[in-house]
């Protein structure tokens, strides 16, 4: 199967936050920005509500949050890709920092996830093992390191281009993500205009006062990054606030 995610791209990982009733909201509006901006989101949710989630087919792709490498047997409670597939999901996030896997686990679970017609994004956090991921073949790799996560990480992130460059040597075909404290709709926008393909935020889109609308402009600016960075002229995010005024 073809990949779905292309670059520009943004995830919402609301881990287990919200009842179904919200994640279908948040879906809904995400999906609209999704079509409005030009910008893949993913939306990685738990395993229990992909299925509702998938038929929506509300615009945004639906990613587990973790999955088990065991193949189609007698285990008891094992996330299989195939019931994934059976589920609707498009793609699984793999080694997330809450459920990191031992390095040959991590290299059967893409293969299999590969061999479904799964989409992976492979978490790292150094460049180190960002590299070590790419070489596995998944769609993404998310280099996010351990310190910013759940931050306000507002600093400046000068790794990118370096790390961008080792991902893609080890595998051109591999889209780069950052993240890890992207706590406002600027730092999303720093991120791609420093180079990569996508980033995503939970915090910053939960905490918000009115999530629907941040997870807009979280969208928005990440097409902007993205713009910026390959030179396009338009400016969405710009074009966005003057809608909303």
């Amino acid at each position: 199967m073809s990949a779905k995610m292309t670059g520009p791209f943004f995830e919402i990982g609301p881990k287990g936050f919200l009842r179904r009733t919200q994640l279908e909201l948040l879906a809904r509006a995400a999906g609209n920005a999704a079509s409005d901006f030009d910008v893949t989101v993913i939306l990685t949710v738990p395993t229990a509500l992909i299925a509702p989630i998938a038929e929506l087919n509300c615009g945004v792709l639906v990613f587990a949050q973790t999955m088990d490498p065991e193949p189609l047997g007698a285990s008891m409670g094992a996330v299989t890709p195939e019931s994934l597939v059976d589920a609707g999901a498009d793609g699984v996030m793999l080694n997330h920092e809450s459920n990191p896997l031992a390095p040959a686990a991590l290299e059967h679970a893409v293969a299999r996830a590969n061999d479904l017609g799964l989409e992976t994004i492979v978490c790292a956090g150094s460049e180190e093992e960002a590299v070590r991921a790419a070489r596995l073949g998944p769609t993404a790799v998310l280099f996010e390191p351990p310190a910013l996560i759940g931050t306000v990480g507002d600093q400046p992130r000068p790794w990118i281009d370096d790390a961008n460059r080792a991902i893609r040597a080890a595998n051109e075909a591999v889209l780069t993500m950052h993240a890890g404290g992207v706590s406002d709709p600027g730092i999303a926008r720093s991120i791609m205009a420093s180079g990569a393909d996508g980033t995503g935020s939970t915090s910053g889109i939960l905490t918000a006062d009115r999530p629907i609308t941040a997870a807009r402009d979280f969208i928005a600016a990440a097409r902007a990054g993205w713009d910026c960075r390959h030179h396009i002229s338009t400016d969405p995010l710009t074009t966005h606030i003057k809608e909303r005024k």
